[in-house]
């Protein structure tokens, strides 16, 4: 197996976490993780795949996310990696009647795991960069 492999394989995995994120598939979510992952941001931490996915149904406040995964380095350890992911989230929703958008910058500090020859995420650690909140404009 060429070293291209294991990352392609993780770069797919986090593009489906992005997937299953905004179409609200907790259950398909909480498979991509490892039975010990843990999930960890400003101001929250969930331990577990269950604790996870249900965690991540709080995106329900918001009408529409839609997050675009960006570049990525990761490092194989044989069946580990660490890897930075970078991704851009759009977070739609209503305020006083104003239809807006908040994006965030966020940086993926990942860990992951190959369990039965399938990439799983061991944990996620969501940084914050930056956020803009602007009235929305629909086509």
């Amino acid at each position: 197996m060429s070293e291209l492999e294991p990352k392609q394989a993780i770069y797919a995995l986090t593009c489906r976490y992005a997937q299953a994120v905004d179409r609200r598939d907790f259950s398909t979510l909480a498979a991509m993780f490892t039975p010990d992952a843990r999930l960890t941001g400003p101001g929250f931490h969930m331990d577990g795949p269950q604790a996870i996915a249900k965690g991540m149904a709080a995106l329900g406040q918001y009408r529409a996310t839609q997050h675009h995964v960006h570049q990525q380095l990761v490092e194989i350890h044989g069946d580990s990696a660490t890897g930075e992911t970078y991704c851009v989230a759009n977070h739609l929703y209503e305020q006083d009647g104003v239809q807006r958008k908040l994006d965030w910058g966020i940086r993926y500090q990942d860990r992951f795991e190959r369990l039965q020859g399938q990439w799983r995420i061991a944990a996620r650690e969501l940084v914050v960069d930056w956020t803009q909140d602007l009235p929305l404009r629909e086509a």
